[in-house]
């Protein structure tokens, strides 16, 4: 049975087949590791700079006679990288704050492991990628922890949920743009 949280099975492969393969051809420097943690650094240093998207897709042409699909490219544009507030879950969704100023949230999809059944609980704050694919905003499953909520914290960002929700700020299908870098001032 396939669970409500996840996207569609035959989606998630397609997905993670050519992501990974993307992901493969990004020239990072930091010493072998396990897959996972390869592809975390590959997909940090695609977001830190989207110029290697060209010559990792070129890399993949040229070298290995493979293309990234379209809809696979088309989500890794919207790609965003964060720390984001993992608030809690419902039945088909769980659901993100942004970790900004910004006043919004997302309902999202996870490939093909629950959160909740990944981390063990809600209430935390996570790393990992989000994009938009296929019409909805999807955790890309190179998942980070970073902390765990305390009980106050935990009740203040679920009201701030609810105030997303109520003024129309609770995304399933795309995401905001990623914020600027803070610029210092001299």
């Amino acid at each position: 049975m396939t669970n409500k949280k996840c996207i569609d099975p035959a989606a998630a492969r397609h997905f993670i087949a050519n992501f990974q393969s993307l992901l493969e051809a990004i020239p990072i420097t930091k010493p072998k590791a396990n897959v996972v943690t390869q592809l975390a650094a590959a997909r940090d240093a695609l977001y830190a700079n989207p110029a290697l998207l060209q010559p990792a897709l070129a890399h993949l042409q040229g070298q290995q006679g493979r293309f990234c699909a379209d809809d696979v490219l088309q989500a890794v544009h919207t790609l965003r990288v964060d720390n984001w507030i993992y608030v809690n879950d419902t039945a088909t969704h769980s659901h993100f704050l942004e970790p900004h100023e910004t006043n919004a949230a997302y309902a999202i999809k996870t490939l093909n492991t629950p959160l909740k059944e990944l981390l063990g609980s809600s209430g935390a704050v996570i790393s990992c990628g989000l994009l938009v694919f296929q019409g909805q905003v999807i955790c890309d499953g190179l998942v980070g922890f970073s902390a765990w909520l305390g009980p106050n914290y935990r009740t203040s960002f679920k009201e701030q949920l609810a105030a997303c929700r109520a003024q129309g700020a609770l995304y399933r299908d795309r995401l905001l743009p990623r914020m600027p870098p803070e610029t210092v001032a001299p």
